[in-house]
This record gives C-alpha cells, sequence and structure tokens, in this order.
C-alpha cells in the first residue's frame, strides 16, 4: 500500500512537472520600453561620443520577427519596411511645443532587427543611437516593429531626454 502511494505521488508530481504552458502572444509585434541610459565612450578613432542606449522589451506570437542580411541594397525603390524593421521617431521641445524632427534633419531613424525564429518570441533588446554632435537638447523619440509579415507593433515612447548641458568639446 504504502509503495502504490509512493508511485501515484511520483506519477502526480511529474505531471506537474511536464504541464508547463508556453505564454501566449499576438501575432503581430509588442514593444515595451524599459529605459533610455546616457554614456560617454571614445570611438575607434579616438572621437569622444555620447551614446544613447534604448531598452525595450518585445514579444512576437508567432516567432516571425527580424530580417536576413541585405543582399542587394542598391534598388532604392524597395520600401522602408522591406529594408528595415525597427524605427525611430525623434521629437524636439521647440520653445513650449513638441515638434516632430523631419527625416530629412535626421528625425526618423531606422534599423534592422536581426533574424530571429522562435514561437512565441519574447526578449529584451538594447539598441546604440550615437550622438556626434548634439543638434537638439530636450527630446524624446517614438518607436516601433515591424514583423516579417508587415504587422506593425504598437508605438511605445522614451520618456524625456535632456542633452543640453553636454559638451563633448571639454572632455
Amino acid at each position: 500500500m504504502k509503495r502504490i502511494a509512493t508511485l501515484l505521488f511520483s506519477a502526480l508530481l511529474l505531471m506537474i512537472s511536464c504541464n508547463e504552458v508556453d505564454p501566449v502572444y499576438p501575432d503581430e509585434p509588442v514593444v515595451d520600453y524599459q529605459g533610455f541610459g546616457l554614456y560617454i565612450t571614445t570611438d575607434p578613432l579616438g572621437n569622444i561620443t555620447l551614446i544613447g542606449q534604448l531598452t525595450f522589451d518585445f514579444t512576437d506570437g508567432d516567432g516571425n520577427l527580424g530580417l536576413l542580411p541585405l543582399v542587394d541594397t542598391t534598388d532604392l525603390n524597395v520600401p522602408d519596411t522591406v529594408k528595415f524593421n525597427f524605427f525611430l521617431h525623434l521629437y524636439d521641445l521647440q520653445g513650449f511645443d513638441w515638434v516632430q524632427i523631419p527625416e530629412e534633419d535626421g528625425g526618423i531613424l531606422k534599423y534592422r532587427i536581426p533574424y530571429l525564429d522562435k514561437q512565441p518570441l519574447s526578449g529584451t533588446m538594447d539598441l546604440k543611437l550615437s550622438y556626434p554632435v548634439i543638434i537638439y537638447d530636450t527630446i524624446f523619440y517614438t518607436f516601433y516593429i515591424y514583423d516579417r509579415d508587415f504587422n506593425r507593433s504598437n508605438i511605445d515612447t522614451t520618456e524625456i531626454i535632456v542633452l543640453s548641458g553636454i559638451d563633448l568639446d571639454d572632455l
């Protein structure tokens, strides 16, 4: 009787431990802003540079996030969502109003998240932004990602980032 109880307890314990449930995420990617930090570093040429590090969490239920390396970048007619899958929009405080900086003035930054393939997909990413010259002094970013099915994530926002008072020439 004692042996049967031990076997039943072991079987129950085994069933409970094997019953791990994978999380369920939507097929559209989701981004969740975690933080933005600034630090000063020296680039490979010896120039002092301000670096911003954007940290965000992401999920994608069908796991089709990221792009393979580009083979041909000469075709200018290819839409940006084929060449890039991470977009940042820059806003600057001008007077008392937040103004979205136009793309031609460097207001839209485009990046490639490398190919990822795991269902479901979840993790944390860090993106480093270089500020070799400080043009705007009080900013924030909005950002979003696309998956390989061209599903766009939600748009998330950084906190206000103050760059005024940082003089790279004094370092």
